[in-house]
């Protein structure tokens, strides 16, 4: 167990701000100290940049039994999801951080302020003389590196993620709703082309982009993402594995209905829908249902893979979240995003802080197929 000291400063809230960490041993030996001024910004928001930034610095290190300690008792009980977050700027921050957190057993402690000085000193001096850390927090840079010049220089080795939509099923064809609840279709004659054709374009494109081959397949248990992963398993030489929470979204009673029919029927539990991410059509998930699970899965797939390519073979909504992540980009990204049946995209993540995107629905082998 190690435990870990955030604290956020702003002086005037908003004002010059910054936050301070301070990491030790269950003996009290210090492993990290740091802090960053973050100008001008609340305290709120110093606070969760102190969380991230110390989650960030532990995902290069072995420790992943951790107790986080804070005096701010908003920000531990919005962690811990018993209190609403209301600011935008602050539920990207709670989202950003419950991503990081995925990927240790952590407990999260509200301690008086008095017992949390280590880390307010530390914020105090990145206010008063800039940017610092101790030794042991100035890890190496990883041996690979962003493309681009102009990106932050990275400590974490990255991940590659190819994701693959499944291939056309009846209800592809028909537009009708098929979500992760419904009925268990599998391909259809046009869907199982579109798995073959997928699967033999995995390996050029990595080598293309001049990325590791790939290391493992995981995909969605449903029949349509089997397929379609059984197709890039005979190609790979690789057995695919199956993971819930890369299933579809689920859209309970929605489920075999057509589009039209729905917006017919259901006129009024579609607005709502549209117009929130918590709202759950009846008997279904919610965007943020989904985004929670897919979002595990993410981070524990970057963790245990650093270095190598693992494929993700799953539908449109999971394959809408993996690319909000990627970009780190808005809510409209669950509506203005499109995969095609077989497409692919490559990702590179280096930790959950930094991506690169290579390729979002590359499509150019169905076409030539």
């Amino acid at each position: 167990m190690i435990f870990v000291y955030c604290d956020g400063a702003s002086r005037g809230n908003p004002g010059p701000a910054s936050y301070g960490v301070h990491i030790q041993d269950h003996a009290g030996n210090a492993i990290a100290d740091f802090g960053e001024g973050l100008g001008s910004q609340t305290n709120n928001y110093a606070e969760y940049q102190g969380v991230i930034a110390a989650l960030r610095f532990l995902t290069t290190t072995e420790h992943r039994l951790v107790t986080i300690r804070l005096d701010s008792k908003l920000v531990v009980e919005q962690l811990s999801g018993r209190w609403k977050v209301k600011s935008p700027e602050i539920r990207e921050l709670v989202f950003e951080a419950s991503q990081l957190l995925g990927a240790f057993d952590v407990k999260l402690e509200w301690i008086p302020r008095e017992k949390n000085t280590f880390a307010d000193a530390n914020a105090n001096r990145a206010l008063d003389q800039g940017d610092f850390h101790s030794e042991e927090s100035a890890l190496p840079f990883s041996a690979i590196q962003p493309r681009s010049i102009r990106a932050p220089r990275q400590k974490i080795e990255p991940t590659t993620l190819v994701v693959i939509r499944h291939g056309s099923t009846k209800s592809t064809l028909a537009n009708v709703i098929a979500g992760g609840d419904g009925e268990d279709i599998g391909l259809n004659e046009k869907g199982l082309k579109e798995a073959m054709l997928a699967a033999s374009a995995v390996s050029p494109l990595l080598n293309f982009f001049d990325l590791p081959p790939v290391s493992s397949i995981i995909n969605s248990p449903m029949k349509r993402t089997t397929q379609t992963a059984e197709a890039l398993s005979g190609a790979e030489g690789l057995t695919g594995l199956a993971d819930e929470r890369l299933r579809e979204i689920a859209f309970g009673d929605w489920d075999g209905m057509s589009m039209d029919a729905m917006e017919i029927e259901s006129t009024e539990e579609v607005a709502k829908w549209r117009a929130s991410m918590s709202q759950r059509p009846p008997g279904g998930e919610s965007i943020l249902d989904l985004e929670e699970r897919v979002s595990e899965l993410v981070s524990e797939v970057i963790l245990l893979n650093q270095g190598n390519t693992v494929v993700l073979v799953t539908h449109m909504m999971p394959s809408r979240v993996i690319a909000k992540l990627a970009q780190q980009s808005a809510e409209s990204s669950y509506w203005n995003i499109n995969f095609a049946p077989g497409g692919i995209s490559i990702y590179r993540f280096f930790g959950t802080g930094f991506v690169e995107t290579f390729a979002i629905n590359s499509c150019d082998h169905l076409i030539q197929g």
